[in-house]
């Protein structure tokens, strides 16, 4: 465990006399912040000071009387096991048979006790998992608390500073579009839509609206701020104030003010009658919606009438997700660089392998870290680099590489990395071979790339679901009895967060139709406890193509291009198990990956590629 028992233990305590204080029988904390985060800053990392476990999702619900519960998802639960204590809490591993989602476990403990009183700080939750949990619930006695402060940071002795780093401005030659362009169409929607005023709480949202960026995050070059939009007027609340440059390039658009003024200006707001606001229940806190409602005499919060509030997916959200030319561009660059980064790690890992040298998880990710860092235009990586060796493998998100675990022969190494650089973002997965592979490796791992393959390669009209998507690329898999407990893909930023909406492909993406301009991942998997995993990931981009029959229903017929340009390892593939049409994408792949990376690499590094490349030309 990352932060001590005794510390946990003793944390606990303090917080379930505050809750017996409160009068309440569950806390909720889950792992987003202010800004509904997937990774937030260190100080607003609130579940791990409280667990133990590190995951970057997940929900515990303290409890004032008996055991408390933590509920993650698949590719958490070989970790929560090693990290949390179940003596303190008891593991709800969602997506097994019979286990709750949170809501529903409330509402099973609301019929044993009669009612419950359910705390939590408001602007860690979206309206839409606020209500979850409001509807589930049947007692009219059962009660919802927003409790402010956090609970959790009451406790938190230590905690880290808010970050105050100053946040830059992006060239056009990275975006593509002005923030004049921008607000245009932010505040065409809004007029459409008969709206006033936009409230923006995502971060990749405000950096994508000013087209600047910035490093409060780790890993995601955005800034702690908040937008409010108006049809003449942008606010900006940010934590610092922005340098001269920036200033003066930005406020012709908006005007700054301190990140705490933000909840006072929700509240002059809430006192016009005049206004419609705009607030996204997926993407908004609950703590921003109670501080815009009226307010009786008593303090209490009075619902306003329904056309106050309009509550729809905020336009910046699809506008984003469709790169622009310029955007794809720079994305196809940074790719590029990180191949090139990744491909000499694994050349510099071989050859230590060859020459008996000790190599631990640690010591990869740290050499991998190093060859990123060579290319121009670095800035970091994009998320927390996976190296899970043999068994570690098996855990999906496995971000603690160990600097014991050594890698040796016959077993499979699992590399899951991407890095921010250059106007762009990037995320693959390769599993490597270490030694001589053994027959159930190969078989598992020419599995794993049909299902890839099969995504890779399938043509689909506009108005595809990722639901779908991802049936089809399970379905080589299903026929074999394998399957994985994860999404298919996730969308990705442009330069900017690595996992970003509103598509995905996934059994529970029925919402959004993938369209052109939208990044996705491509990354089936097999895992298996004790033994590794198997983890096969390229982006894509979506593209429209002209190469198919007129669509019977006058649709346009849409595509993946690839973004990822990093070899297979040959040594894996079970040839015998491709269909003709397989073995012809993995030759076009790789001459692919010959062609757009050759001339940036030298020496060892260039044989090793065409040695790679060439192995599927059989």
């Amino acid at each position: 465990m990352s932060v001590l028992p005794n510390v946990i233990h003793d944390r606990l305590a303090k917080l379930v006399k505050n809750l017996k204080k409160h009068q309440i029988d569950f806390y909720v904390v889950s792992s987003t912040d202010e800004h509904l985060n997937e990774y937030p800053p260190m100080y607003r990392q609130r579940l791990e000071p409280i667990t133990g476990f590190s995951g970057s999702t997940g929900t515990t619900l303290l409890c004032s009387e008996g055991k408390h519960q933590l509920f993650i998802d698949s590719r958490y639960h070989l970790q929560a096991e090693q990290e949390v204590s179940l003596e303190l809490f008891e593991l709800q591993k969602l997506g097994l048979n019979d286990v709750p989602t949170v809501e529903k476990w409330l509402a099973q403990e609301e019929k044993k006790r009669g009612s419950l009183k359910i705390g939590m700080d408001p602007f860690t939750m979206s309206p839409k998992t606020y209500r979850l949990y409001q509807k589930k619930l049947d007692s009219p006695n059962s009660q919802l608390i927003p409790v402010i402060p956090n609970l959790v940071d009451q406790v938190w002795e230590g905690r880290p500073e808010a970050p105050c780093q100053p946040f830059y401005l992006l060239d056009s030659s990275w975006t593509g579009e002005t923030v004049e362009s921008k607000l245009e169409r932010i505040r065409k929607k809004m007029t459409e839509h008969g709206v006033d005023v936009l409230i923006l709480s995502k971060l990749d949202e405000v950096a994508w609206i000013t087209n600047a960026r910035g490093g409060d995050i780790e890993n995601n070059p955005v800034f702690e701020a908040y937008c409010v939009i108006g049809l003449d007027q942008a606010t900006c609340f940010c934590r610092v104030e922005p340098e001269e440059e920036v200033q003066k390039h930005l406020s012709s658009w908006f005007h700054f003010e301190p990140y705490q003024n933000y909840r006072k200006h929700l509240q002059s707001l809430a006192k016009r009658t005049d206004l419609k606001i705009w607030l996204d229940p997926a993407t908004t806190t609950m703590g921003t919606y109670l501080s815009l409602q009226q307010q009786k005499k008593n303090g209490q919060p009075e619902k306003p009438p329904l056309t106050c509030f309009y509550e729809q997916e905020n336009p910046v959200v699809l506008f984003k997700a469709l790169k622009n030319p310029t955007e794809i561009e720079q994305i196809h660059k940074a790719h590029r660089h990180a191949a090139c980064g990744k491909i000499r790690s694994f050349v510099r890992l071989y050859e230590m392998l060859e020459q008996n040298q000790m190599v631990t998880e640690k010591k990869y990710a740290d050499l991998l870290y190093e060859e990123y860092a060579r290319e121009e235009g670095f800035v970091d990586l994009s998320f927390t680099t996976i190296v899970g060796f043999a068994e570690n493998g098996a855990i999906v998100h496995y971000t603690q590489p160990s600097a014991e675990k050594q890698i040796v022969p016959e077993q499979l190494l699992l590399i899951d990395s991407g890095i921010q650089i250059a106007g762009g973002t990037t995320d693959d997965t390769r599993t490597l071979g270490i030694g001589q592979p053994t027959t159930k490796q190969k078989e598992l791992y020419t599995r794993v790339l049909q299902a890839h393959i099969r995504l890779a390669s399938q043509k689909f009209p506009e108005g595809t679901k990722g639901s779908a998507l991802d049936a089809i690329t399970r379905a080589s898999l299903w026929n074999e009895g394998l399957d994985y407990g994860h999404g298919t893909g996730h969308g990705v930023g442009a330069f900017l967060n690595v996992h970003e909406g509103p598509h995905s492909i996934s059994p529970l993406s029925h919402a959004v139709a993938l369209q052109p301009g939208m990044v996705v991942s491509n990354e089936p998997g097999y895992y298996e406890t004790g033994w590794g995993g198997i983890r096969l990931e390229n982006l894509y981009v979506v593209v429209p193509t002209d190469n198919m029959a007129p669509h019977p229903g006058g649709k346009s017929w849409l595509q993946l291009e690839t973004l990822t340009l990093i070899p297979f390892d040959h040594k894996l593939v079970d040839f015998t198990l491709l269909l003709d049409d397989e073995q012809q994408w993995l030759r076009d792949y790789h001459q692919q990956v010959w062609q757009g990376i050759s001339g940036y690499l030298t020496g060892k590094d260039l044989e090793w590629l065409r040695v790679a490349c060439q192995a599927f030309e059989k």
